[in-house]
């Protein structure tokens, strides 16, 4: 990792795991986190910043940084769904229109996962007709290729591990708010791992696949309909 530099100057060292054609292995994943933190800048006055770009490939990762079971100064980022708010900036922006209604409808079609703000991006590219754009979108989730695009694109569906734990939550509360306990409770059962499980729904929070009312939970609804229209890739493969 990077150690050079001049005085004064700012430096940001990005690594991204998810560019490399073959699957990163663990230790890989945790030599970076240790250089990242240990070969400081030589010169005085030089700061640098170190950005580790993972996906759930990375799982053995997302794990010592969720546990905390190992001493770091790593602190996990997480490129975020869009909520009500920052979908209106967005639909702004783009010209997709923010009238309320529409934004309601953008919102419950797209829940504000990136790829599917994205194709309403690439929609309006294409009608000028607002409403033409909300209206095919909404064909697109009827889609099982589509649909299985979506939920795979969330992460949920990249390791078997969190795919059968998210599996056992539609299975117990389908559109049901429940709490983090019930939750752990409910993968448990699935896997029949007690310590795995929390992990597990910790990993699962991180992807944001709950949506929050107070202190209760709920699945986010499109990609929890994805999942239940196609099922997912662990579910195919076993």
């Amino acid at each position: 990792m990077c150690s050079g530099g001049r005085a004064r100057e700012r430096r940001v060292v990005i690594s991204a795991f998810i560019n490399y054609r073959e699957p990163v292995r663990a230790e890989t994943c945790r030599e970076a986190v240790d250089l990242a933190e240990t070969p400081l800048p030589a010169t005085p006055g030089v700061t640098r910043g170190v950005v580790l770009v993972a996906d759930p490939a990375q799982l053995a990762l997302w794990r010592s940084l969720l546990t905390e079971t190992e001493p770091t100064s790593a602190a996990p980022v997480v490129l975020r769904r869009r909520d009500h708010r920052s979908l209106r900036c967005w639909a702004q922006r783009v010209n997709v229109s923010p009238a309320e209604g529409r934004l309601d409808r953008l919102h419950e079609l797209t829940g504000g996962w990136p790829l599917l703000v994205d194709r309403a991006h690439r929609l309006r590219e294409e009608w000028s007709d607002p409403d033409e754009v909300l209206r095919r979108l909404a064909d697109l989730r009827a889609d099982r290729v589509e649909a299985r695009a979506s939920a795979e694109a969330t992460g949920v569906c990249e390791d078997p591990l969190p795919a059968a734990g998210y599996r056992a939550l539609p299975d117990e509360f389908k559109d049901g708010l429940f709490d983090l306990e019930g939750a752990a409770t409910a993968v448990a059962l699935k896997i029949d791992d007690e310590d795995e499980a929390r992990l597990i729904v910790d990993f699962l929070g991180t992807l944001q696949v709950f949506d929050r009312e107070d202190t209760q939970l709920r699945l986010e609804p499109v990609l929890r309909e994805c999942v239940a229209s196609t099922g997912d890739r662990a579910a195919r493969e076993s």
